[in-house]
């Protein structure tokens, strides 16, 4: 499981965290030689039985292992909550339309979908993920979501207009929707964990 407070990991540890073999994450590794910088991004120790291990500093992991193929067991949930966690994306966000239901939500989200692939154009690789969960005050729900774009295109304001036609303006009684651009740096990949939570009772990729 992901562990926001560790810095460094070795090849086995990355082999866990993002659901790949050894030869995969090896070949990213030697793919992506620009980024190792000793003692910055790369180190090398000695383990507790004496042998040289390598280890990788976090903030290059979403850069060299975020886009990856979608796993073969992605039906799992719990194979699924692992990839969407630990994949690439371009924005954070919740939505939270007044008296929604599961299905509400559904439709919602793939409206927003359809929007940016028909106003962007699909060339843009767009792909976004939501979860539903209960809201904690009432028997309706709302939704987490994340969007990542193959071309880093996708403008913010652009977005906040959508939302706002699927979610509903902002007053200052009242935000329906959240949005913003992830910060991996800041913020890990624990961003990405949090908008599939466990509680979730629906989720979905669309791409």
């Amino acid at each position: 499981m992901y562990n926001k407070e560790q810095l460094w990991y070795n090849i086995k540890e990355l082999t866990s965290l993002f659901g790949v073999s050894k030869t995969i994450i090896t070949k990213r590794i030697n793919k992506n030689q620009s980024l190792l910088k000793e003692d910055k991004t790369f180190r090398t120790i000695k383990s507790k039985q004496g042998k040289q291990t390598n280890q990788y500093h976090y903030s290059i992991l979403n850069e060299v292992f975020g886009v990856r193929n979608t796993p073969r067991h992605i039906k799992i949930k719990l194979v699924r909550r692992n990839y969407i966690g630990t994949s690439t994306w371009d924005f954070i966000g919740t939505i939270l339309p007044e008296r929604s239901t599961i299905n509400d939500l559904k439709h919602k989200m793939k409206f927003l979908f359809e929007r940016l692939e028909t106003k962007l154009g699909k060339r843009k690789g767009i792909k976004l993920f939501y979860s539903i969960e209960p809201n904690t005050e009432d028997k309706y729900y709302h939704s987490h979501f994340l969007i990542y774009s193959k071309t880093k295109s996708i403008d913010l304001s652009i977005l906040k207009n959508e939302l706002e036609i699927i979610a509903g303006d902002k007053t200052k009684d009242r935000t329906p929707y959240l949005i913003k651009p992830y910060d991996y740096l800041n913020f890990g990949f624990s961003g990405s964990f949090y908008s599939f939570k466990d509680k979730s009772v629906f989720d979905e990729i669309l791409s």
